[in-house]
């Protein structure tokens, strides 16, 4: 029993290794892809969604960046809509 508990603690471990190794390459990868026409910053909010099943504090990140996205969207609709 004793064993079954540590082996369990240790692929909780592993996960949120791993789950943070990705999340992190998927973020530099956003960050490579900004300066470049492209989907840039939605590829570092995907790096956020998956830092944000194991993370609070990317959790708040995400959070943050989705409401900018939200922002720029209006704004940009907003900009749009006044042209026609």
């Amino acid at each position: 029993m004793k064993g079954s508990r540590h082996m369990n603690h240790s692929l909780k471990a592993l996960k949120k290794i791993l789950i943070a190794i990705f999340g992190v390459f998927v973020i530099i990868i956003g960050i490579i892809l900004l300066p470049l026409p492209g989907p840039g910053m939605l590829v570092i909010v995907a790096g956020l969604l998956i830092l944000s099943t194991e993370f609070d504090w990317a959790k708040t990140h995400l959070h943050n960046a989705k409401k900018r996205l939200n922002d720029v969207y209006k704004k940009t609709k907003n900009k749009h809509g006044r042209d026609k």
